[in-house]
């Protein structure tokens, strides 16, 4: 490979060690463990307790150490004894865990968590998928017909925008969303070259995505790829004929829906039989709906396309739109500067503007498509219906707009075909209010004119909400003027394509890593799950396997939870729970819970949830040891422990014993067998059309 070919892979690994410089070169980990050290019994650790500052309490972020840390050390811990980790015993008294999507038993890159550390592992798994991210959208755009500069600034756009960015810290949704460049590629390659074999690589790619764990995401990838085999199929029908249809598109696509299928069998089967009999089966109603509308992407928030910090920071700690905003039943938190992100930078956002002055270009159409279908089904427009109500299954998830993933896509896509368009010499004149402009002048001014006219119609739409930024809105400003400057410096030939190449490259990266450098939160490593004096005393009091019941009354949206030893903890210490915290649980579980405390187990603030809320007598049919704050004066609780302000108490009646204890599904294991099965003929068959293509070449090139 050349020097030249090697420079952007070089830029972009280069990019991705730069923007997580402190996991990378100071080894700290990539997790928000500072929530951790405001809980019990963290908080009692002499080393936690000098802490100054910590981050705004954000409830989503909180899963990257509260649910994907503990999951990946189990994932860990159970493969290197040689077991496929079927069932959880550690959480929920009992629950399955491969057919939990999110767990990620079967997706390749988790591998990593068997070669080193946990937390070694995220950061690798972070810098990974961020340098995919680039590549693949650089491969893509190249497949599309686009020049290196294109390509690379469509690659730095799609990793560094908000949505990888902002979701970076919950493995799931990054190592989904990765594959849709990938997908596309393959799909186009497919059918331009006739060729079944890309197809069914196109089928692999998106069976990742089902495999990497997050099938909300994962359909939106596959919604994106098969609109993109759609639009394809048009085209060949519209220039080529029926015939051609069937033979370049219609062909690999079964190729590539058989493979996709087969190949993510293993673990959409079980997380498909779990999700029947979870607690997110909901009928589809109209009040369902409305409450599935309620989480849609507020016109209000559309200004922080523009400017990201109008509402706030997070990661300075001065986000402020909590609570209910208007007449919306939607409760606000931190957690929306997540849901909501949708900045693409300004000067993307107005190199896809000046894309439409390509718009009969081949792709350029199916992207502006694409963006504006996310945006208008993320803003709750009837679109959603179709969705609703017609997907099974898609009335349990939490709302339409995390498909902002394909608006950024999008955006991405176009402002490398924007960032081409101005470095090409174009010819020609338009006129512009009577007077006569060169095409690239008249483009560049239209384009600033309509970025500048959008962001203000979106302060507008916001100008009703107090305290917004000033200086988030100015930052725009700043990067706005400097946008239009390169952009009309360029359009008028003022400057050269090399020198308007690395200026457009360096002032998107310099927008976007100040946008999200900071965002993910860091903290020293040994605040991951530390052992305390009541960690201790637990192992050794449940060294039988005995389980354990810690008392949690409530959660909270905006502030850090007054827990003691939050759901999954337990998992990283090797010790057993009544409660937990997943995405799919027995509902069976969630009821039996709820006679027993008298109580709905699962707080209003988070569904996903299941604790002790609070003591009765019959918890004793789940827990031998209960850790509780306050005293516990009832028969049948013996005091055994007390350390830091918690209470370790003995309940007299034993527990029931794990092998009897559970649901049947901790025997069910024919779909992930199916699964497996279908799996290993999908592999077959790749292997073989692969093995048949290579060796097809390789008689052709002797001849």
């Amino acid at each position: 490979m050349t020097t030249r070919r090697v420079r952007p892979y070089a830029l972009f690994a280069a990019l991705v060690c730069i923007f997580l410089w402190r996991p990378i070169f100071t080894g700290r980990a990539l997790l928000p463990g500072d929530y951790l050290a405001r809980m019990s019994p963290w908080n009692a650790v002499e080393s936690q307790k000098s802490k100054v500052e910590s981050p705004q309490w954000n409830p989503l972020q909180w899963d990257a150490i509260s649910q994907f840390y503990p999951w990946r050390v189990f994932y860990a811990r159970s493969m290197r004894a040689g077991r496929i980790p079927l069932w959880n015993p550690h959480q929920l008294c009992g629950t399955p865990f491969l057919a939990n999507g999110q767990s990620a038993c079967l997706y390749p890159p988790n591998l990593i968590f068997l070669v080193v550390d946990p937390v070694t592992g995220f950061t690798i798994f972070a810098a990974l998928h961020l340098f995919f991210a680039q590549v693949f959208m650089y491969w893509m755009m190249r497949e599309l017909g686009r020049k290196e500069f294109g390509g690379v600034v469509a690659a730095i756009v799609f990793a560094f925008s908000a949505f990888l960015v902002l979701w970076l810290e919950l493995p799931t949704f990054v190592s989904v969303a990765v594959w849709l460049p990938l997908a596309t590629m393959l799909a186009n390659r497919a059918v331009e070259r006739r060729s079944v074999f890309y197809g069914m690589l196109c089928g692999l790619a998106l069976a990742m995505t089902f495999l990497a764990g997050h099938f909300q995401i994962a359909f939106y990838v596959v919604l994106a790829t098969s609109l993109f085999w759609l639009w394809k199929m048009v085209q060949v029908w519209r220039d080529e004929g029926k015939v051609y249809t069937i033979l370049k598109v219609i062909v690999p696509f079964v190729a590539c829906a058989l493979i996709a299928i087969m190949i993510s069998a293993p673990q959409v089967l079980p997380t498909q039989e779990l999700s029947a009999n979870s607690h997110r089966v909901r009928e589809v109603t109209e009040e369902g709906y409305s409450r599935f509308i309620d989480n849609a992407l507020p016109t209000y928030r559309l200004v922080t396309a523009f400017a990201p910090g109008f509402f706030g920071d997070p990661s300075r700690g001065n986000y402020y739109l909590l609570g209910r905003v208007g007449d919306s039943t939607h409760v606000g938190s931190v957690a929306d500067y997540m849901e909501y992100g949708m900045y693409a930078g300004i000067l993307p956002l107005m190199l896809a503007l000046i894309a439409l002055a390509s718009i009969r270009r081949k792709y350029v159409g199916f992207f502006v498509m694409l963006a504006a279908l996310a945006l208008l089904t993320a803003t709750g427009t009837p679109i959603n219906r179709l969705f609703y109500f017609g997907i099974p299954g898609f009335s349990s998830l939490g709302g339409p707009n995390r498909i902002l993933l394909l608006y950024l896509f999008g955006i991405a896509a176009l402002s490398g075909f924007g960032a081409d368009w101005l470095g090409e010499d174009v010819d020609g004149t338009l006129s512009y209010f009577g007077r006569k402009m060169k095409t690239p002048q008249f483009v560049a001014c239209a384009a600033g004119g309509a970025l500048a006219g959008l962001a203000a119609v979106s302060r507008g739409l916001a100008s009703s909400l107090s305290q917004p930024s000033t200086a988030a809105y100015e930052l725009f400003l700043m990067l706005f003027v400097a946008s239009a400057a390169l952009v009309f410096a360029r359009a008028r030939r003022v400057l050269g394509i090399g020198t308007y190449s690395v200026l457009a490259a360096a002032l998107a990266i310099a927008d976007l890593f100040a946008f999200g450098i900071n965002y993910n939160a860091t903290c020293p490593r040994s605040e991951i799950y530390p052992t305390t004096k009541l960690i201790t005393e637990l192992q050794r009091l449940t060294k039988n396997g005995e389980r354990i019941a810690p008392i949690n009354a409530d959660w909270s949206l905006f502030e850090t939870p007054n827990a003691i030893l939050p759901p999954n903890a337990a998992m990283v210490y090797g010790l057993y729970d009544v409660a937990g915290y997943d995405s799919l649980f027995m509902r069976t579980y969630q009821h039996r819970l709820a006679i027993i405390e008298g109580v709905d187990p699962s707080p209003p603030e988070n569904g996903n949830m299941v604790l002790v809320r609070r003591y009765t007598p019959a918890l004793s049919e789940l827990a031998d040891y209960v850790i509780s704050r306050e005293p516990i004066d009832a028969p049948g609780a013996t005091l055994v422990y007390k350390v830091d302000g918690l209470n370790i108490y003995k309940l007299s009646i034993g527990s029931i014993p794990h092998s009897t204890f559970g649901t049947p599904h901790s025997e069910r294991t024919y779909s992930f067998r199916l699964g497996l099965f279908l799996m290993c003929v999908g592999v077959g068959a790749l292997t073989c059309v692969g093995v048949y293509r290579g060796l097809r070449y390789r008689n052709l090139a002797k001849r």
